[in-house]
């Protein structure tokens, strides 16, 4: 299978992930109320450009949607445990990450920006 289509597999199954999500909400308890409004409306931004670059034939937009997608994702995880350390009930596990590698060396090599692993941003410039 060519990278492409295991790319857009992997995001369409985020966008699955997104929907389960959305239909256990009644399952996240009320204290958490505004961690799950913190997630939906990042889920919003995080998963944006996904339904065109599905069926884009453009690479460049798939890459770029997944690469935005990975970014996002990490950044979310980190500011939800960071925000909110106290809620359990919303779980972002289940959304996949198995091609960040592939989508940060596209990047670093498209725009000659490094990004730093850890953090997920784009630190210096390498020559």
């Amino acid at each position: 299978m060519n990278q492409e289509k295991m790319i857009k597999q992997e995001l369409a199954e985020a966008l699955h992930v997104h929907i389960l999500l959305l239909k256990g909400i009644e399952t996240i308890d009320s204290n958490s109320e505004g961690a799950l409004r913190f997630v939906v409306r990042s889920l919003g931004f995080m998963l944006e450009r996904i339904p065109e670059a599905l069926i884009s034939e453009d690479e460049e937009d798939l890459y770029f949607a997944a690469f935005q997608y990975y970014n996002l994702l990490a950044e979310l995880k980190n500011n939800l445990a960071l925000s909110f350390p106290h809620v359990s009930s919303i779980d972002l596990s289940a959304f996949p990450d198995s091609h960040v590698d592939l989508l940060n060396k596209w990047w670093e090599e498209k725009t000659g920006l490094h990004v730093d692993t850890p953090t997920k941003q784009t630190l210096i410039v390498t020559e």
